[in-house]
């Protein structure tokens, strides 16, 4: 699910690159290496959690399924990022159903990727950095009410 983030990180990723460092600092996305696999195998049950992701987003996000169990395997705590993905897509859906699905494709791609950085990020430094073209704030708020969790900015390892 990384792939995604390529073109969108200079908007959403927070990194904490040094330990003393207290607040989250924006970095340029050409910085940015994709990590080697670290798992070259993943639980069953990692995998039915995974497809589940896939399924709820690959309307909005086109990576194959291949692709995404393969990110998967390039994260550290391969556990801690799907439950995550699996938080963002029970909020995703939540959203889709208080709209009883009355919503276009260029919306729930809005509404993805403000989810997608809200995962990363508080509600307003969310609404803030996800340029929104077709969601009111009203709206937006009413999204992010569906994501519950903690932000969890994305950790940085500098070489």
């Amino acid at each position: 699910m990384k792939s995604f983030l390529k073109p969108f990180i200079l908007i959403l990723i927070l990194a904490s690159c040094k330990e003393d460092q207290t607040e989250p600092e924006f970095i340029d996305s050409n910085k940015i290496e994709i990590n080697e696999i670290v798992h070259d195998e993943l639980t069953q049950e990692q995998l039915n959690n995974i497809k589940k992701i896939h399924s709820t987003f690959q309307e909005v996000d086109k990576i194959s399924l291949e692709q995404t169990i393969e990110d998967f395997k390039r994260d550290l705590h391969p556990d801690n990022e799907i439950k995550i993905w699996l938080q963002m897509a029970e909020a995703y859906q939540s959203y889709l159903d208080y709209k009883n699905g009355d919503i276009d494709l260029n919306t729930k791609t809005e509404v993805y990727k403000l989810i997608l950085s809200r995962s990363m990020m508080s509600d307003e430094q969310a609404i803030q950095n996800s340029d929104l073209k077709l969601l009111s704030k009203k709206d937006a708020l009413k999204v992010l009410s569906f994501y519950k969790a903690k932000p969890d900015p994305i950790d940085v390892i500098e070489k």
